[in-house]
């Protein structure tokens, strides 16, 4: 492992910044007042991805009429997806966006994604005729068409586009609330993240069993529903928040690290050149 650290390096609360690029107020940005709020944003992404993706397999295979192959095949990009768009979402936000941006954006790209999928679980003529057991046991049910699949196809990757800028940037997002020079802040933090998961563990173990129980038992589009509403009300929270939050000046953050890796670099040549004068 490699530690860059350069002496004109400065402590946490001088690289943050207010939602206007100024230094922050910390007692009224920060801390639990922001904190609090992004943790409800990785809660409604839980519920959103796991109740989608749990029970995915089973609408796919019993209203849409799509052979279990196809659909776990389905499944396994739709998760791939989201999970390989976390790159792409991490690199925006630290080359360009920031951590606040690409996670409001994320939010509310999720929640357009989730309302899709709510209309395509919802509309008759987004599904195939019904088919009763004798003819599924026949293999006689007629399979939905590539007009019925392209909503659902949007649907499940517009999520998987939000859902990938917020797994890749939310925790971050959240420790930038705390300032680690101050000892109660960086307490804060560390509670902050057994928070994080617990919050992870709940909106899963929701999804799991609330949503897969609605979506078997009361109707598709309620299940859906229920997370385009959670996911909606997330975004609209997070971003009536944007004053209490503190972010990473950027800017300042790269050249930092750029000018630590230059110093690093320098040394590392002066003492190869060292070596082979010695030799």
């Amino acid at each position: 492992m490699v530690h860059v650290s350069s002496h004109g390096a400065k402590d946490g609360s001088e690289e943050a910044v207010d939602y206007r690029g100024n230094p922050p107020d910390k007692s009224k940005t920060g801390g639990w007042l922001g904190a609090g709020l992004i943790l409800g944003s990785e809660l409604s992404e839980r519920i959103c991805v796991m109740g989608i993706s749990m029970n995915l397999v089973t609408y796919l295979v019993g209203d849409l009429h799509i052979s279990s192959a196809k659909s776990a095949t389905i499944v396994t990009n739709f998760m791939g997806t989201l999970n390989l768009l976390g790159l792409l979402g991490g690199f925006l936000a630290d080359a360009k966006l920031g951590r606040y941006r690409m996670v409001a954006i994320s939010a509310s790209v999720t929640a357009l994604g989730v309302l899709l999928l709510t209309v395509a679980t919802t509309i008759t003529s987004m599904r195939p005729p019904p088919c009763n057991d004798y003819r599924r046991l026949h293999h006689q049910c007629v399979e939905a068409n590539g007009h019925q699949l392209a909503l659902l196809y949007v649907a499940l990757y517009t999520i998987a586009l939000g859902g990938g800028g917020i797994k890749s940037n939310v925790s971050g997002f959240g420790s930038d609330q705390f300032d680690t020079s101050d000892p109660k802040e960086e307490k804060q933090m560390i509670f902050f993240f057994n928070r994080f998961y617990f919050s992870i563990s709940v909106g899963s173990l929701f999804a799991v069993i609330a949503l897969v129980y609605v979506q078997d038992n009361v109707g598709r589009g309620w299940g859906c529903g229920i997370s385009a509403a959670t996911m909606v009300v997330a975004a609209v929270v997070l971003l009536l928040g944007t004053k209490r939050y503190r972010s990473r000046n950027l800017k300042e953050a790269l050249l930092r690290l750029y000018g630590g890796l230059v110093s690093w670099l320098g040394r590392k040549e002066s003492r190869v050149t060292l070596h082979i004068r010695v030799f």
